[in-house]
């Protein structure tokens, strides 16, 4: 009865390696291309996560200011020029993962109607994205809670393949801040 699990091939099997397309759906559409930050719970491997699902750019981005700070401040002996050499090797901003294609050209006078339903369209990734990125992380479970939002690199890059579960919205009063009385941020 179970033996068509042993097989590494089994359909069966297989789907469960494969990252889950709605969430997939979301990073790409709504965090990586509209920039929309979005509060998230994920459950990975048995672990509780949650903090804010930010764009890969961002992340880049924050990625690369870290490296490149770090090479301002040990390679001191560098010249100017040497030092612009090693700072750009460490500039990561153009590693994306997923497509961001051109928003049209600013000079075109004439527009159809539902030309931006198919620039929208056009804009969600057919080709699969394989990692979110997720800021202010707080590890809920196993207890006790561990933060990483004052660390000098406070996003964490996770493979969706290893996300069990999730669900909207970060689960932490004190990640809100002062004067909020939401438990939840979206």
């Amino acid at each position: 009865m179970f033996d068509r699990f042993d097989d590494p091939e089994s359909s069966e099997t297989y789907s469960w390696m494969e990252p889950d397309f709605v969430l997939s759906y979301l990073v790409s559409a709504l965090v990586n291309l509209a920039g929309a930050p979005l509060g998230m719970t994920l459950l990975v491997k048995g672990t509780i996560l949650t903090g804010t699902l930010v764009g890969e750019r961002e992340y880049l981005d924050i990625l690369s200011d870290m490296l490149q700070s770090q090479i301002r401040r040990t390679l001191t002996g560098l010249t100017e020029e040497e030092r612009t050499i090693a700072e750009s090797a460490f500039d990561l901003t153009d590693l994306l993962e997923d497509f961001y294609p051109d928003m049209g050209d600013d000079d075109e006078d004439e527009t159809d109607e539902n030309e931006g339903d198919e620039n929208f369209e056009s804009m969600i990734s057919v080709n699969p994205i394989y990692h979110l990125h997720l800021k202010d992380p707080v590890i809920i479970s196993p207890q006790p809670s561990i933060t990483f939002s004052d660390g000098a690199f406070p996003v964490m890059r996770i493979r969706i393949a290893n996300i069990d579960g999730w669900m909207m919205g970060a689960s932490i009063p004190g990640m809100i801040g002062p004067g909020h009385n939401s438990d939840i941020r979206h």
